[in-house]
């Protein structure tokens, strides 16, 4: 065995439990779900005093999110500030009559001029003008848009928050947000489960609290996260992976607590064999010990309880008695 190897008990920033939080706030050192104008999605890790880079929907500062309610839009503006914004298609869009029956596609619909639209884009970027604000005021100059039916304005008014809006929501990592996310942008990593598919197997597998589950994953950890959610930290789980290290990536994006992710066990598929030697690490003396700097004390120690971790869990394998 390296010293490099992972432990099997799932490392996590999560100290404290959120499970009575009935109005979670972003907290420092958590993933977060960024969802941005353009329907994309992004999972980033929210340490403090850092830069949060969205692409050409700008950048900001993480120490402005943290301690934020989830699922508030907030513009991005004045070079990594950000403001709160109110939902425009929803105050935009109104009950009409309109059938897009007499709108001609004609450039003379928009009276500002494309200097003039410019100039507000800069006025945003310097923060003096919010940018619903300068949407609003392009709806505003358009002739033909009383004339369009609900579904074109709000057609309308997504196309003009892509291409003028730095805007974005962050989203809590619940195991529904997550799930979707990795089915739209890489299906293969969760090798095409959709979370149907996912709550059946939680169902038919009677998944509940204080159970021992037994847990086959290649789906990034999305399986396990899953039953380890149910759990809710009571019971214990037994994760089958392949190759030394587990590859649960998931897990780390649930923020799950300390308490929850304590019940996740992980065995690798060349360990399952019960004629496989147990590993050992080999005691050095008391001298030796003394020898030690403090670095390699420290990786002594580590090495230690690395072991000590693994073993375990092949025990609790080997016992069986698996509920599901």
């Amino acid at each position: 065995m390296t010293e490099a190897s992972a432990p099997t008990v799932v490392p996590t920033a999560a100290t404290v439990d959120d499970i009575s939080d009935d109005f979670p706030h972003i907290r420092a050192d958590q993933y977060v779900l960024i969802s941005m104008p353009s329907g994309n999605s992004k999972i980033v890790s929210l340490k403090p005093n850092t830069q949060v880079s969205l692409g050409k929907f700008g950048t900001f500062k993480s120490d402005h999110l943290i301690d934020k309610p989830f699922g508030l839009s907030y513009e991005i503006y004045n070079q990594g500030e950000i403001r709160p914004v109110r939902n425009l298609a929803i105050q935009a869009v109104e009950e009409t009559n309109a059938n897009n029956q007499n709108i001609t596609d004609k450039a003379d619909v928009q009276k500002l001029t494309y200097q003039e639209v410019q100039m507000l884009k800069e006025e945003g970027l310097k923060g003096n003008l919010a940018h619903d604000e300068i949407i609003q005021k392009i709806i505003e100059s358009h002739t033909d848009f009383d004339k369009k039916t609900e579904f074109s304005k709000a057609k309308y008014i997504q196309r003009k928050k892509k291409k003028f809006m730095k805007v974005f929501t962050p989203v809590r990592p619940t195991l529904y947000s997550i799930a979707d996310y990795f089915f739209t942008k890489n299906l293969d990593k969760i090798k095409g489960l959709r979370i149907d598919t996912l709550s059946q197997i939680l169902s038919l597998g009677n998944i509940r609290a204080n159970s021992k589950v037994l847990v086959v994953d290649d789906t990034q950890g999305l399986i396990v996260a899953a039953v380890a959610e149910r759990l809710g930290g009571y019971g214990s789980i037994v994760g089958i992976h392949e190759g030394d290290n587990h590859n649960y990536d998931i897990l780390r994006y649930m923020n799950f607590s300390k308490r929850i992710l304590d019940t996740v066990h992980t065995v690798p598929l060349a360990k399952v064999d019960p004629e496989e030697p147990y590993e050992e690490v080999a005691e050095k003396s008391q001298e030796e010990i003394a020898a030690m700097t403090e670095n390699e004390l420290k990786r002594y120690e580590r090495k230690k309880q690395v072991v000590a971790l693994k073993n375990e869990s092949r025990k609790m394998l080997f016992e069986g008695r698996f509920d599901a």
